[in-house]
């Protein structure tokens, strides 16, 4: 093998093996790097047409463990936030017909220009009879109590609790992980068996009262039931939206997102792979939405067939752009996976 330099924009929200399950370091590396990095790669191939080294950005953006090996990243850092106001909210749910008219109320406060823009950020994190909302807003506090806050909590049950804190921006981090940031350099241990898939819902079709409806019923009748799982819907789109809208061109295609979910069911660490019942539960979750929505690759879903991967995870023309891309820089299939791009099974 040869070493080939590369140079990618580093996106975490749509590169495998890049992103981190943990919002805080994903955050952190966003803000400060800014999304620039440059990265060394072992390749396949010494001699590499001209002009695939722009392919390689491309396509390594969002599948370059299709191609190569990222050996060294090289950062360009920025300054970090002089604050950042972290809030929570935990808010009852005593049916599924309140937490659908209340999800229903949080997605057109998403869509809401006067109080939405690229400061803002936020999730929510269902159970059978709450929600856990958690987020982060680049102003001001009072901004936030004043403007933002009133418009949120409009027609929602009276939260049980809730946390509005100015913080550093270090400390905003662990505060939103609950844990301390600095991690050993050996014998690291926060790792989870689990089983994952996910839901991207476009910015032009939100979730309506009736999926959320029987999204939040399924949760209820069968949440409680389930041991060991989590729901979460991260914004990524409205007013705004830096995802939605790139400084520049990369293989993730799905830049129109409104919501992404992640349903997450934790198996025990002696099990060997996921368990039938867990599989189950967390694609009763998925089903529970209908179908015709796609995918988000860093969520992989190891269940899908190649050929049922490339088509939630990519657009059909992106995907027909990697493997053109594949096809020169790894002609013998080196890099392989069993959902790689230019592999679909039998291949």
């Amino acid at each position: 093998l040869s070493l080939t330099r590369a140079r990618e924009p580093c996106l975490m929200e749509s590169a495998p093996g890049l992103e981190s399950e943990d919002m805080p370091l994903t955050e952190a590396i966003h803000t400060i790097i800014k999304d620039e990095a440059v990265t060394d790669f072992y390749r396949p191939s010494e001699e590499l047409p001209i002009g695939t080294h722009v392919l390689c950005l491309f396509l390594s953006s969002t599948d370059g463990y299709s191609i190569g090996i990222i050996t060294t990243f090289h950062f360009q850092t920025q300054p970090a936030p002089s604050s950042v106001v972290n809030w929570v909210y935990e808010i009852p749910m005593t049916n599924p017909n309140v937490a659908a008219s209340s999800f229903s109320h949080i997605q057109s406060f998403a869509l809401n220009a006067s109080v939405i823009d690229d400061r803002i950020g936020f999730g929510v994190t269902p159970s059978p009879s709450n929600f856990h909302i958690s987020g982060t807003y680049h102003g001001d506090e009072a901004t936030f109590r004043s403007k933002i806050a009133p418009e949120f909590l409009r027609t929602l049950p009276t939260p049980a609790s809730s946390k509005i804190a100015t913080l550093s921006w270090l400390d905003s981090l662990e505060d939103m992980w609950g844990h301390p940031l600095p991690q050993p350099l050996s014998g690291y241990d926060a790792h989870d068996n689990f089983y994952a898939k996910s839901v991207l819902v476009p910015e032009t079709t939100p979730l309506s009262p009736s999926a959320l409806l029987k999204y939040f019923t399924y949760i209820a009748t069968n949440g409680s039931s389930t041991s060991g799982w989590f729901s979460e819907l991260n914004l990524l789109g409205g007013p705004a939206s830096r995802i939605n809208n790139p400084p520049y061109p990369s293989a993730y295609s799905s830049r129109n997102s409104l919501w992404v979910l992640q349903h997450y069911g934790i198996v025990p660490s002696t099990a060997n792979g996921a368990t039938k019942p867990t599989i189950d539960f967390v694609n009763g979750l998925n089903d529970a939405l209908g179908m015709g929505y796609g995918g988000y690759l860093n969520y992989v879903d190891p269940e899908l067939s190649a050929s049922q991967a490339h088509d939630v995870y990519y657009s059909r023309s992106v995907y027909e752009r990697l493997v053109g891309i594949k096809r020169v820089v790894d002609p013998k299939g080196v890099f392989w996976n069993p959902q790689a791009v230019g592999f679909d099974g039998g291949e």
